[in-house]
């Protein structure tokens, strides 16, 4: 018997159903193969699932995707790809692949149908794509720039909140306490004081209980955001009620807030970002009703340039004509969760690096000494004289990677990027893990060594490779206001107090838990008044 009759009487034998499910495997590994030897390489995955099978196990092992996208790094390359179901993963896996994917305009678009655009029932600036997006971005930087946000006169805002909560660790005496609510509350109100107009007591129960909502949001989302940009991974998710009521609880806040405003607000005085993005809908509504705007939110010249001061025929300028009802709550929401979430992530780790290195700590503590003295604060001015300690934070930022994943961005049109083509609507992961662990560009990557930011001068300097706030287009926009809180608040620290694990608390430990942010386990400190 031939070999083709004998494969002819092996098919035979079999079941219909079976032949005609390996069929379809096949044609779709063929397709798959065939459109894929342009595409970045990377593993195979399960079929239809892809890697969520895998994701999944490393989850229940305790481990995190981006240690499994670290390690297919070193098979694939820097850039590699992945399916999920029905998505392409593309993971950027090195700071030039990162660079060139970010900066580039085809790639700058976020998923659709994200899981915090769903809940909140609002895009935002951090979810929008496109025009949109841009106009949001644009209004959002200009107004937080106009308020001061980011800029020296903005030191003071952050100095009084760092006195209040030197103030509130001074009150425990020196006996342990958890830091991570009060940082969330301290660095919540300084972005509090220039989006919603306000601060909060440390003691207000309600601000509190927003802290462990929008913590629990943060979880909820996972590891890398997959969750919130892969529709189809939710059908998974566990707990679904306990998501969208808290969502809707970090919802209705903001709501209320807002409801606040309208009625208290005085549109030729506004007080914060709440007020000009109100009155930016109300000259928005105002164009529309005469003509001036589309449904769709592009504008109608209608006689007159948008943004100029005194348009012809009376109508509004409209500066800014995707500012509307529906994406206030997602861009403030934006603002204040991952203002408040990233910033007090990091100083968390600061604190727990410093009691497991009193060296480094006391080190720290001698050159605030000598350049501040014991009689004042330090000042933003004192900045370029403490090297040591900038290079201790930049240090907490690379090791601590507080964004493993940060969010994904989305291809919108068929892009070449490092020699490979990343189809229309492939997601692109940028493994901050990877990044900030890369032996080539950090000898002894999982070693704190703080000294590795310091040139032979013994100043301090951060290279290009350190990106905590990302790169290119969608680059943080609170960047610069978190760096002074950073300093101003670690500065205080140290300034103020020794910190030291308490004496009958379990050996300190770097492990990590994971959502869309990276923070550690539950640890208790005391904080030493120094004399």
């Amino acid at each position: 018997m031939t070999a083709i009759a004998q494969l002819v009487s092996f098919i035979g034998g079999l079941n219909p159903v079976h032949v005609l499910l390996c069929a379809v495997i096949f044609l779709v590994s063929l397709w798959w193969y065939r459109g894929s030897k342009d595409l970045p390489p990377g593993p195979w995955g399960v079929p239809v699932l892809g890697l969520l099978p895998r994701v999944f196990l490393e989850l229940r092992r305790g481990s995190h995707p981006h240690l499994l996208f670290a390690e297919y790094a070193k098979r694939y390359g820097p850039v590699f790809r992945a399916r999920v179901v029905n998505k392409m993963l593309v993971v950027l896996n090195d700071h030039e692949s990162v660079k060139q994917a970010f900066l580039n305009p085809n790639l700058s678009d976020r998923p659709p149908n994200t899981l915090i655009a769903e809940a909140m029932k609002s895009e935002g600036v951090a979810m929008a794509s496109g025009e949109p997006w841009k106009d949001l971005r644009r209004f959002s930087l200009t107004v937080l720039r106009s308020l001061g946000v980011g800029k020296s006169s903005f030191e003071e805002q952050i100095g009084q909140e760092a006195k209040a909560l030197v103030e509130e660790m001074t009150s425990y005496d020196g006996k342990p306490f958890d830091p991570k609510y009060l940082f969330g509350n301290a660095v919540g109100n300084v972005i509090c004081s220039a989006v919603l107009g306000k601060r909060y007591e440390y003691s207000d129960e309600e601000f509190t209980h927003l802290m462990h909502v929008i913590h629990k949001i943060v979880n909820y989302i996972g590891s890398g955001g997959l969750l919130n940009a892969v529709p189809v991974m939710r059908v998974f998710q566990r707990n679904k009620t306990d998501v969208y009521a808290s969502f809707g609880e970090f919802r209705s806040f903001l709501l209320s807030v807002i409801a606040s405003h309208q009625s208290e607000m005085d549109p030729e005085n506004p007080r914060d970002f709440i007020d000009v993005f109100l009155n930016e809908i109300d000259t928005n509504e105002k164009a529309a009703s005469n003509g001036s705007v589309k449904a769709n939110g592009s504008v109608r010249t209608n006689g007159f340039t948008p943004g100029k001061a005194n348009p012809p025929n009376g109508l509004p300028p409209t500066r800014h004509p995707y500012l509307t009802n529906k994406n206030i709550v997602g861009t403030i929401a934006n603002l204040f969760a991952a203002g408040m979430e990233t910033t007090a992530t990091t100083l968390h780790w600061a604190l727990l690096y410093m009691a497991v290195y009193p060296e480094i700590q006391q080190r720290v503590q001698a050159e605030i000494d000598a350049v501040v003295g014991r009689n004042r604060l330090p000042r933003m001015a004192d900045k370029q004289e403490l090297n040591f300690t900038q290079a201790v934070m930049l240090e907490v930022q690379r090791i601590a990677v507080v964004t493993p994943f940060g969010f994904p961005h989305a291809a919108a049109a068929d892009t070449e990027l490092m020699g490979f083509r990343i189809p229309k609507g492939s997601l692109l992961v940028s493994n901050f893990w990877a990044l900030f662990r890369d032996p080539k560009v950090w000898p002894e990557p999982d070693k704190f060594k703080p000294e590795r930011f310091l040139d032979k001068d013994g100043l301090a300097f951060k290279p290009e490779e350190l990106i905590p706030f990302s790169t290119g287009r969608r680059s943080c926009i609170g960047e610069h206001l978190a760096k002074m809180e950073l300093f101003v608040f670690f500065s205080f620290f140290l300034h103020q107090f020794t910190f030291k694990k308490p004496d009958d608390a379990p050996p300190y430990t770097f492990e990590s838990r994971v959502g869309l942010t990276r923070y550690p386990v539950q640890y208790q400190i005391c904080a030493i008044q120094r004399n």
